[in-house]
């Protein structure tokens, strides 16, 4: 009896150090499971989010994704971060179609409405995507009325632009609206300084 009393303590506590081990192990493991915080993202906006975790020391990885495109992977743990992160710097950046990609050819014939309405919708995104390459700056949108004005009549209803900005929580871009307003005057023919609003909105700063 005594025996087999001396053989079975020392093995206990080396069972519960056992299951202990193990426990930590798997507790880890279940931190360490990574979650798909992007996908199918173009090279460069993956390259870029990855460069916004890794500057905040928050760990990622990047796979390839379907028909060439990138997907984003963090730990769950560090999923909430990441994606409060992301929010504030805007990214990914939202897709901006330019004139070249709005107006090729489809074999269909178009009124000269629609046309107009087209190329109204893609200056407005090329503009905003310019402006968004500003620094500072998370996100921009661009709205432009083009009167479609009769040749003959008396007086001919002026254009006008509207430009809405996003920036970044620790950014003052009141000395770029003037240039702002700038870019869209000489991008849009016939519109004057007065008839182009520029609105910054600018971020919350984070929480501590």
């Amino acid at each position: 009896m005594n025996s087999s009393i001396s053989s079975f303590h020392p093995a206990g506590p080396r069972g519960g150090r056992a299951a202990c081990l193990a426990a930590l192990a798997l507790f880890a493991a279940g931190c360490d499971k990574e979650t798909t915080l992007h996908s199918n993202l173009e090279e460069r906006q993956a390259n870029l989010v990855m460069a916004a975790l890794i500057d905040s020391g928050i760990t990622c990885h990047k796979a390839p994704g379907e028909e060439g495109t990138w997907n984003v992977t963090v730990t769950e743990a560090k999923f909430a971060e990441a994606v409060n992160l992301l929010e504030r710097e805007g990214l990914p950046r939202r897709p901006h179609q330019g004139i070249g990609e709005v107006f090729k050819k489809t074999g269909m014939i178009s009124s000269p409405g629609e046309e107009r309405i087209r190329f109204m919708d893609a200056l407005s995104q090329d503009i905003a995507k310019t402006i968004s390459c500003i620094d500072g700056v998370v996100d921009a949108r661009v709205h432009i009325v083009l009167p479609e004005n009769d040749p003959f009549a008396r007086h001919a209803l002026p254009s006008s632009a509207a430009v809405a900005i996003r920036s970044r929580w620790d950014a003052d871009l009141t000395d770029v609206v003037p240039s702002v307003k700038g870019l869209v005057k000489n991008a849009i023919e016939g519109l004057t300084a007065e008839k182009i609003m520029v609105t910054v909105f600018r971020d919350a700063p984070p929480k501590k």
